[in-house]
């Protein structure tokens, strides 16, 4: 989420409406914002007589468990992002299934290093077509 407006051009927009300096949309591209903000400023202004903008709310918590997760790493500290997945879930209720990007940012807030991959990483290919082969 954005930072929002500063107070100060919050006011100078709402002063400059409530001041018949023109319609919202003129006055919005005045001062470079929406009209759907400036409606809501003046509004707000009208209600409260206060244009500061709210504290951030709301935000989202992590499904994950960090007793489950930290069992699950303490069984299989070798294992992949995928595989610490499969086992979390299956030690969670079905509606607690978490999915692979829930799993790599829980454990690395809880400040383990996951493997890339499960194997190793090929150190040569196969024999390969030139560019310029024909299609078979």
């Amino acid at each position: 989420m954005p930072n929002p407006y500063p107070s100060a051009l919050r006011t100078r927009a709402v002063d400059a409406y409530e001041a018949g300096e023109g319609s919202y949309v003129a006055i919005a591209e005045q001062f470079s914002i929406s009209v759907s903000s400036l409606l809501r400023w003046v509004q707000r202004t009208r209600a409260t007589g206060d244009v500061t903008p709210l504290p951030k709310r709301g935000g989202w918590h992590s499904p994950v468990q960090g007793v489950t997760l930290t069992a699950v790493i303490a069984e299989r500290a070798d294992a992949t992002a995928e595989e610490i997945r499969r086992a979390y879930n299956r030690r969670v209720p079905r509606g607690g299934r978490v999915s692979r990007s829930s799993i790599v940012r829980a454990v690395r807030r809880a400040g383990y290093v996951l493997k890339k991959n499960a194997g190793a990483r090929a150190k040569s290919t196969g024999p390969t077509s030139t560019r310029n082969a024909p299609r078979s």
